[in-house]
C-alpha cells in the first residue's frame, strides 16, 4: 500500500438505515442435472410512496434468455453474448395468490409495449394498496437456468444462479413504477428489504451465497439445506458446484471466503491479499461496509462469462491469476466489482436510467483505490522490461479519447446504440469528468465532495440531481454548472497549441506569442509555458474562455517551444499530442523507439474497452 495514500475522512453525514421495501423469503431447490431451480415462498412488499396504487410490476429478468426474440436478444451488439445459446432458460411462475387466496395470475400481463419479451410482468392487485401499507403474496416459480450467458446460467456441473426470481420494480416516490424490459446494456433497479432464502441442493456441492449463512448445511429430505438472512440488500444470487474449494479469511469484522477451481490456491491467496488493502481503503474513502460477509467467486475454466460480476455481498471475478504480479487487470476487475457494493449495492441508482452513476462512478473509485494500493496511477501493467507503465487513469483517459461521436452521459442504458459507446462513455468517460473535477479542485476537496454525496446517497436511490445537489452545497454553483453539461451533453474538448514564434526587437528583447485553440465548452483557466533557448521557462496562467487564445510572449532569448497545461490537470482532453509546439525555426526531437512502441501498446490495450 503507498504511504500516505488515503485521506481519513469524517463521515459528513450519518448512513442512515436502509428502507425495508420488498422482502422475499424462499425455499429453493437446486436440480443441478436439469439445470433448475425451483421454489416457493413468499413476497411482502410496503408501499413507499405517496399515492395508492392498484397493481405490481415484476421484474422476470431471466426471461430475457427464453429465446432469440426476446428485447435482450434483439438489442445486444454483434459479439458480445451468443445469439442462439445452447440450451434457453427461463422463469416461470406457477402460482401468485395474494393473503385472501386470490389467483394474481390469471389477469397478469407482459408489457403490450415491448412484444415477444415477457421479462416484466403487469399483477393487478384485488385492492389498491395505501401508501405505507403492506401486501403479502405467494409465490411458486421455477427458474430454468441458461447454458452460461450474461453472468448467470451453469457450464457443466458449475451453477451461477443469478435473476433467478420474480422481482418487485421500484415504485418511485410521486407513484409511478420504474419498470422496463430487459435490455442488454442495462443491467438492474431494485428495492431494499430482507432475504431468507433457504437453499437445497444435493450432497457434494459447495454453495455461495448473498449473505451470512445462519443455518446448515443439513441433511433434510435427501438433500443439503443451508439458510442465509441478511436485510438492508436489494438482490440475492447463489453459486453452486461439486467442485469448489474454499479459502476463508476474517479482514477486520467481515469474513471473507474465496470460492476457486482445484488447483487455484494461488489466485484465492491473491484475493485474498489484495482485499485486505481494498476493505479498508474503500471505507476510508466511501464510509462503512455494512455487511459481515463477502464471498468471491473465481469462476472454473470454461465459465468466464459468470466472471465480472456484482451482487449484494456476493461477486464473481476473473479466474487468470496465474500471471506475474504487476500485471493487475484481474486486481482491477476484482476491485471494481468490490467497488459495486458501494455504488451499486449500497447507493442503489438506478442502472437502467442512470448507468454513469453506477459504472462511472465506480470506475473512478475503483482507479482510486489502485493508486492506494499499488501507487502513483494504479498501474495496471507494470513491468520493467517493457518501458513505460500503463496505468489505471491512462486506460481510462484512452477509453474516453476514443468517442468518436459523443453522446451524453446521462443517457438511459437503452439509449446507446451499442455495448461500445455504452463502455466508453458510462465506464471511461464518466471516470475520466471525475478525475478532471479531483485533478482541478485537488484531492482533498474532492475526495470530501464524493464523500459527502456517498453519505447523502447512501440506500437512497440517487438521481443525477443528488450528485448536482451535493456538488453546488460543497463546491458552489461553477462547478454544478460544470458537471450538468459534463454529464448531461454530447462533448468533445480539446486543447492545441497551433502556433508559436518569436523575433528580436531592436531593444534586444524578444517578443513573440503563442496560440491556444480550445474546442468544447468547458471554461477552466490553464497554464501555458515558454521555455527559451536556454532552458528557461516562464509560465503564463490564461482564462481559457473562449475558442482561440493569443497569448504574448516576451523574453531575453528566443522562444523554443509552447505547452498548454502540461500538469494534466484537464484529463478529459480528447488530444495530448498536440498541447506543445516547437516555434518557428525550431525542431522536435524524435521519442525514442521504446516510447513510440509503449505509446501504440497503450492505444491496442485501450481499445479492447472497459
Amino acid at each position: 500500500m503507498a504511504a500516505g495514500a488515503l485521506l481519513l475522512l469524517p463521515s459528513l453525514a450519518s448512513a442512515q438505515s436502509p428502507p425495508r421495501v420488498a422482502d422475499y423469503t424462499f425455499t429453493a431447490t437446486l436440480d443441478p442435472v436439469r439445470h433448475t431451480v425451483r421454489a416457493d415462498g413468499t413476497i411482502r412488499w410496503t408501499n413507499p410512496s405517496s399515492v395508492a396504487v392498484s397493481e405490481l410490476w415484476l421484474h422476470q429478468y431471466l426471461n430475457g434468455f427464453s429465446g432469440p426474440r426476446t428485447y435482450f436478444m434483439r438489442t445486444r451488439s454483434a459479439g458480445t453474448w451468443p445469439a442462439h445459446p445452447p440450451h434457453w432458460g427461463r422463469l416461470a411462475i406457477e402460482s401468485l395468490r395474494a393473503a385472501d387466496g386470490t389467483d394474481l395470475l390469471t389477469t397478469a400481463t407482459p408489457d403490450p409495449a415491448v412484444p415477444e419479451d415477457d421479462s416484466q410482468l403487469r399483477v393487478a392487485l384485488p385492492r389498491a394498496v395505501a401508501p405505507g401499507a403492506t401486501i403479502e403474496l405467494a409465490v411458486r416459480f421455477t427458474a430454468t437456468l441458461p447454458e452460461m450467458v450474461a453472468r448467470t446460467g451453469y457450464h457443466g456441473s458449475f451453477h451461477m444462479v443469478a435473476q433467478w426470481f420474480p422481482k418487485v420494480a421500484v415504485l418511485e416516490p410521486d407513484g409511478a413504477w420504474a419498470h422496463f424490459p430487459f435490455h442488454a446494456n442495462s443491467e438492474f433497479y431494485s428495492d431494499f428489504g430482507r432475504y431468507d432464502v433457504r437453499i437445497r441442493y444435493p450432497r457434494g456441492y459447495t454453495i455461495g451465497a448473498t449473505g451470512p449463512r445462519v443455518e446448515g448445511p443439513a441433511l433434510v429430505d435427501g438433500l443439503m439445506e443451508q439458510r442465509h438472512v441478511l436485510e438492508g440488500i436489494h438482490d440475492f444470487a447463489f453459486t453452486a458446484w461439486d467442485h469448489f474449494r474454499r479459502a476463508d479469511r476474517r479482514l477486520q469484522r467481515v469474513e471473507v471466503h474465496v470460492l476457486h477451481s482445484p488447483g487455484d490456491e494461488r489466485g484465492a491467496a491473491r484475493t485474498l491479499d489484495l482485499l485486505s488493502g481494498a476493505l479498508p481503503a474503500f471505507e476510508r474513502r466511501f464510509g462503512p461496509y455494512p455487511y459481515p460477509v463477502l464471498t468471491v467467486v473465481l469462476p472454473p475454466p470454461g465459465a468466464s462469462a459468470a466472471g465480472g460480476m456484482e451482487y449484494p455481498t456476493l461477486i464473481s471475478t476473473g479466474s487468470l491469476w496465474w500471471g506475474p504480479r504487476r500485471a493487475r487487470d484481474v486486481e482491477y476487475v476484482t476491485l471494481h466489482e468490490f467497488g459495486h457494493q458501494y455504488f451499486y449495492g449500497m447507493l442503489a441508482s438506478s442502472e437502467h436510467r442512470h448507468p454513469f452513476l453506477d459504472e462511472g462512478f465506480c470506475e473512478y473509485a475503483t482507479a482510486r483505490v489502485m493508486e492506494d494500493l499499488f501507487g502513483r496511477g494504479g498501474p495496471l501493467l507494470d513491468l520493467p522490461m517493457l518501458g513505460p507503465r500503463l496505468d489505471a487513469w491512462s486506460w481510462e483517459a484512452l477509453g474516453s479519447a476514443g468517442i468518436a461521436h459523443p453522446l451524453a452521459l446521462d443517457l438511459g442504458a437503452d439509449q446507446f446504440p451499442t455495448w461500445g459507446r455504452y463502455g466508453e462513455h458510462v465506464y471511461s468517460r464518466a471516470a475520466i469528468v471525475l478525475r478532471t473535477m479531483e485533478r482541478r479542485l485537488g484531492t482533498r476537496l474532492f475526495t470530501a465532495t464524493l464523500r459527502a454525496y456517498v453519505d447523502r446517497a447512501r440506500f437512497g436511490h440517487p438521481t443525477p440531481e443528488t450528485f448536482y445537489a451535493v456538488v453546488r452545497e460543497q463546491l458552489g454553483p461553477p462547478w454544478e454548472a460544470f458537471a450538468r453539461t459534463a454529464f448531461g451533453t454530447p462533448w468533445r474538448y480539446n486543447l492545441a497549441v497551433t502556433g508559436a514564434s518569436s523575433a528580436r526587437d531592436p531593444d534586444g528583447r524578444w517578443r513573440g506569442y503563442a496560440v491556444v485553440d480550445r474546442e468544447g465548452p468547458f471554461d477552466l483557466p490553464v497554464n501555458v509555458v515558454f521555455t527559451d533557448v536556454r532552458g528557461s521557462r516562464n509560465v503564463v496562467r490564461i482564462a481559457n474562455d473562449r475558442g482561440m487564445t493569443i497569448v504574448p510572449y516576451d523574453g531575453t532569448s528566443a522562444l523554443r517551444s509552447v505547452s498548454v497545461d502540461p500538469e494534466d490537470t484537464l484529463p478529459l482532453e480528447q488530444r495530448r499530442l498536440d498541447n506543445a509546439r516547437m516555434a518557428d525555426g525550431h525542431h522536435a526531437t524524435t521519442l525514442p523507439l521504446i516510447g513510440r512502441v509503449a505509446y501504440w501498446v497503450a492505444i491496442a490495450l485501450g481499445s479492447v474497452g472497459p
